[in-house]
Order: C-alpha cells, then structure tokens, then sequence
C-alpha cells in the first residue's frame, strides 16, 4: 500500500505524504466508506501533544463533513482513551492524530473500528483505494469538542484495580511530554503513589524523553529510592520499566512475568501468551518450563490481537511495550500496563527485579539498517544465500529474522543464540551482508 504501514499511516508533517491537504483527502475516503456502510456515521478524533495535531485534526474533519460525516473532537488523549470512547460512545470509527514514539516533526493517523480495534489490512485497503487527493478547502474550521470521552477513560482505569493498592510506593513515571501527561500522573496518584512525574508536558514530544530515552527515568528511580520506573511513548499505548536498582528490564520479560502471574491467579486464557516473530527464545522456553505456551504473531499490535482472538488468549504484546490485555481493552494501554506490572508486584510481594528474573532471555544483537529500496530478499542471491547457510548453523541453538521496517526506510536484524559469542558472530556477519548489498 502506498500510504498504510504497520501501524497506520505516518509521516514528516509538512512533506509530500503528511500535510493538510492529504488529512482532508483522507477524511473525504473515511467518510466514504463509512458511508456505504449506513447512514448518518459518526467518527471520534484525538491527537497527542504535536502542534502539527490540531491542523490535521481540523483538516480531516472537514473532510469528513464534506462526506456526510460528524466528526467529534476529544482533544489531547492517550491513543487507548480513544479506544475506550469509540466503543463507550457507540462512534463507528475513531482516528488518532499521532506519530507515536516518533520526533516532533513527525505526524500521522491511527484507525479504530466502532469495536475499539485497529483496523484490518482489508479495510486499509479499500480506505486507501478512496483516498484521491485535493486541496483542503479555506476557512475549514474546528469540529465540536468533546470532554466525556477523557472523563470516561479515566474514570474505567480508576475502577480497575483495588482502591489505595500502590500506597506507599514510590514510582517514576516519564510521560514523554506526550499524551499521557494529563492522565497517568492522575491514576497513579488515584492508586495511592507516590509519584515523581519527568517530562509532564513542559517540553516538546518524545524530546530526549520517555520510552525513546529511558536513562532519565532510570537516574531518578535510583535517586528517589522509587520502587518502579515507568516511560511512556508519545501517544500512551507503550511503556518501558526498570526497577529499583534503576535497570531496564527487557519488554519481553515484562510479557513473561505478567502471563506467569495471570496463570498464578488464575486469569489467563488459553494457557498461553502470543508475542510476535521478534520476541526472544528464551521467553517460549521460560515458559514453557511453567506449562504454558507462546504463540508467535507477525510484528504489529494489530496483528497479536488477531491472533489472540484465534488462540482465545487474553494476553499478548510486543517486546516494545505494547501489551494487549484483551479483558481490559482490545488495543493497548500503557498506562494499564504499568498498573498490572505494579498490581503483580504488590499481590507477589516481590520486587520488579524478582519477578522478571523467573523469564530467562537468550543472548541476541538486534540492528536497524538503512536502505535505498526494500527489495525482496529473495530477490537478492547473495543475501538469501547468507542468510540461509547461518539460519541452518544456528540449527535449534539460535534464530534469524531479518525484516523491512513498516515504517521507515529500514531493515531490521535480529540474531538470538544460546552463547553470546555465536549470536554476535553471525549478527555481524550478516550486517555486513546487509550493508553491501541493500
């Protein structure tokens, strides 16, 4: 597809992809095929703390009006606090203004059925097949504003867990200047936290801030002597951890530690966990120990929660920070995560460091690569040549993936072995493959 990627679409605000006058086009193909649907569709906006969001914002809705549409704006909302209002408000689609962990000059469109869910490819497909490009007509101007859909929201995450679980625990938590700023600093402080808020709104977006630059949040969790460092992406549906010490802990130990305390209290489904391709052996192989499976998705949130309604899982998630708790939301939730992370924490009686130490991870080199054009790699004699011969020297004591970016003009190496010193020397020896050919 020429405009949907992994996640959405997204873009350089400003440049021949993301402007203006794309968002309007966009907003005439939404409305288009809500239309052919059924009469009178509504469509729910949110964006994240970008000064891009609010023209794209106004831009797409005129689009939707010009097609018959009521566009509704949320404001500046975590991407799952949009979820939440397009089923709470019964819309029949929600669009987030957002380039998630992406700089500032960056902007782009996250999709939600009226079920809360991304998207289909099928459904970007035929979105995509409308989208005909024209100027944004002049003197658009803004749709009406909403402030229930935020209320809303927050209200469901404050109903979650036990009232005062997290009393007398102190806990960073780095917003990233994004758009949980005005929500995770609330819930946290909801649950009896003490927090120590970083990057609050009072700077720019993902700026040398949350999850994209965690070392921050890991300095202050050591200077306040907090029990649980939290990092937020841009538009709230990830969050990095470390514990007490001030280290990172691996998103995929994160993932491990919450199926393993679901199974201990009894609340995960189909005794599995889905991760994606990208996740680690060593997390299949720490569970299984425990008598649970992993089942493996193709890289993107969209499609672990697919999968997990296939297996009839209710927990899955991505190395990255995304976790999907399918009994809570069918997207995910940053600000959810790290309630979950604390709430396994509290009812273990056990420290973050403690828990995560029960999933152990295989050595592994990951690295993103530039390139000019995403030519197939079966396509390339010489890398497919290399990587086959160190995919069946690895055998069963390591794996391979090497994949394009959905995003970015990149490839992405992963190469994960029982022994350090065998990831390493076949990482590097097919980077330099990579870096030849592509």
């Amino acid at each position: 597809m020429n405009y949907f990627g992994t996640d959405g679409i997204r873009g350089h605000y400003g440049g021949k992809l993301l402007n203006d006058d794309f968002a309007y086009s966009l907003g005439c193909a939404l409305g288009g095929y809500l239309n052919a649907s059924g009469p009178d569709p509504s469509v729910l906006l949110a964006r994240d703390t970008r000064p891009s969001g609010e023209k794209l914002m106004v831009a797409l809705s005129r689009g939707l009006e010009n097609s018959g549409c009521r566009a509704v704006d949320a404001g500046i909302l975590p991407t799952p606090a949009l979820s939440h209002g397009v089923v709470g408000r019964k819309v029949d689609l929600g669009v987030m203004i957002t380039a998630s962990h992406n700089p500032i000059g960056d902007n782009g469109f996250k999709i939600f059925s009226r079920k809360g869910e991304k998207l289909a490819i099928e459904q970007e497909r035929l979105i995509e097949s409308r989208i005909e490009l024209s100027a944004l007509p002049e003197n658009s101007g803004p749709p009406p504003r909403d402030s229930e859909t935020g209320k809303a929201y927050l209200d469901y995450v404050k109903g979650v867990f036990p009232d005062g679980f997290l009393k007398g625990r102190k806990v960073v938590a780095d917003m990233a200047n994004g758009a949980t700023s005005g929500t995770s600093f609330q819930v946290l402080s909801h649950y009896g936290a003490e927090v120590f808020p970083l990057h609050h709104g009072e700077g720019a977006i993902n700026e040398n801030a949350g999850s994209e630059h965690p070392r921050l949040m890991q300095a202050k969790v050591s200077e306040v002597g907090a029990q649980l460092g939290i990092a937020y992406d841009g538009d709230g549906d990830r969050a990095l951890f470390c514990d007490a010490g001030g280290g990172l802990i691996h998103g995929d130990k994160i993932l491990g530690l919450l199926a393993l305390d679901a199974k201990r209290f009894s609340s995960l489904d189909g005794a599995a966990l889905v991760a994606t391709e990208h996740s680690n052996s060593g997390l299949e192989e720490s569970l299984r120990i425990e008598g649970l499976a992993l089942h493996r998705a193709k890289v993107g949130d969209r499609n672990v929660a697919e999968m997990m309604r296939k297996e009839g899982c209710n927990l899955g998630g991505e190395s990255s920070g995304h976790v999907v708790c399918s009994n809570y939301l069918p997207t995910g939730d940053g600000l959810y995560t790290s309630l979950l992370v604390a709430y396994a924490m509290v009812r273990n009686s056990k420290s973050l460091k403690e828990l995560s130490g029960a999933i152990s991870l295989w050595p592994s080199r990951v690295g993103a690569f530039p390139v000019r054009r995403k030519v197939p790699i079966e396509d390339e004699p010489a890398l497919s040549k290399a990587l086959r011969e160190t995919v069946l020297g690895l055998g069963s004591e390591g794996r391979v993936l090497l994949r394009y970016s959905g995003t970015e003009p990149k490839i992405r190496l992963l190469v994960e072995a029982r022994n350090r010193e065998l990831a390493d020397e076949n990482f590097y020896l097919l980077a330099s493959v990579v870096e030849k050919i592509l």
